[in-house]
């Protein structure tokens, strides 16, 4: 699969060595070599279609070889805000569908939808220092669970928000997670 994305014509332009967008940046895990990954630019890919108004889009879908044919994808949206308030949660959960339905399924169904690959696994990730964490933990889930037990910050409505759309691709039942950077690192696995 890697190897059909990185030739297919459509999608040379928007591929990225790094995955960085409005100043938020994901770590890469060093078990990766650059043959078994390959990064899309999503939302480029859209707006290089030159059309009145493009689809909405995740930034970033992230594909990697586990080996024997089976991968994991990360589908990525970078919200660089100040403020939980400012995460737009329709909005978010349409770049996710728009995504999944169009570009995954319609557009490059060819490639993602093929039989001959299986997902190991699906990730679905917003990435955002909306609570100003960045640094201060290793990860969102260690900082709700801090949280929870000092009662000094709800996150709860941002996580609620995100997981009350499900989405479905390849059989699986997906939702969105909350990370802050730069997690998640994108991983192999085997």
């Amino acid at each position: 699969m890697i190897q059909q994305i990185k030739e297919c014509k459509e999608l040379i332009p928007y591929l990225k060595d790094i995955i960085e967008d409005e100043g938020i940046t994901v770590g890469i895990s060093e078990k990766i070599g650059c043959g078994s990954i390959a990064i899309i630019k999503v939302d480029e890919y859209y707006a290089g279609l030159h059309i009145a108004t493009p689809p909405k889009a995740v930034d970033f879908l992230v594909t990697v070889d586990c080996e024997c044919a089976s991968f994991v994808m990360y589908l990525l949206e970078f919200k660089n805000v100040n403020s939980p308030k400012f995460l737009k949660m329709k909005d978010i959960h349409e770049k996710f569908e728009n995504t999944i339905d169009d570009f995954l399924s319609a557009r490059f169904g060819y490639i993602f939808l093929n039989d001959r690959y299986k997902y190991k696994n699906i990730f679905l990730y917003l990435v955002s220092d909306a609570y100003g964490l960045c640094g201060k933990y290793n990860n969102f889930n260690e900082y709700r669970d801090i949280m929870d037990k000092t009662s000094k910050r709800d996150t709860l409505k941002t996580e609620i928000s995100l997981g009350t759309k499900l989405f479905r691709f390849r059989g699986k039942i997906l939702r969105i997670s909350f990370d802050i950077p730069p997690n998640p690192i994108i991983q192999k696995f085997l």
